[in-house]
């Protein structure tokens, strides 16, 4: 089984980002490994659509497939997996339960790391949510000094 020892450091560092921003949720959203930052946050590998929460709060939430779920549950990084039926409509539920005001999303236009989220991902996220709002802005604001603190 993976050691999974600095990537529960660097989430722990990354929570401690959001709180110092005044950001209330880290959304990853991936399928297939499309976006970069899951090999160094969380680390867990999965093959379908999945997502991955963390609250400025300290909740560590995840939604995976029922083929990956276990994975990510044995990965012990996380508070709570939830295997989906619908992808869109499970993490859609789990935003508007966070309630949200500021998500970081991995978009950016200067670092190439924090810009893995597809915008036909961001587009359906934003449909699922069917009407609920929040500021978005970009992982940029503190993953490179994450990076450089777990370097």
């Amino acid at each position: 089984m993976k050691d999974y020892t600095a990537n529960r450091k660097i989430i722990g560092d990354v929570i401690a980002r959001l709180d110092a921003l005044d950001i209330d949720l880290y959304l990853i959203i991936t399928a297939e490994g499309c976006d970069p930052m899951t090999a160094f946050i969380p680390g867990v590998d999965t093959v379908g659509s999945s997502a991955f929460l963390f609250a400025r709060s300290g909740r560590k939430l995840a939604t995976a497939s029922s083929i990956d779920a276990q994975d990510v549950e044995e990965s012990g990084l996380f508070d709570e997996v939830v295997r989906y039926d619908s992808f869109d409509q499970t993490l859609a539920n789990m935003v508007r339960e966070l309630a949200p005001k500021r998500i970081a999303l991995d978009f950016s236009e200067n670092v190439a790391f924090c810009d893995g989220l597809t915008m036909g991902k961001y587009a359906r996220f934003i449909e699922s949510l069917d009407g609920f709002t929040f500021e978005a802005v970009s992982a940029d604001l503190f993953i490179p000094d994450v990076q450089a603190m777990n370097a």
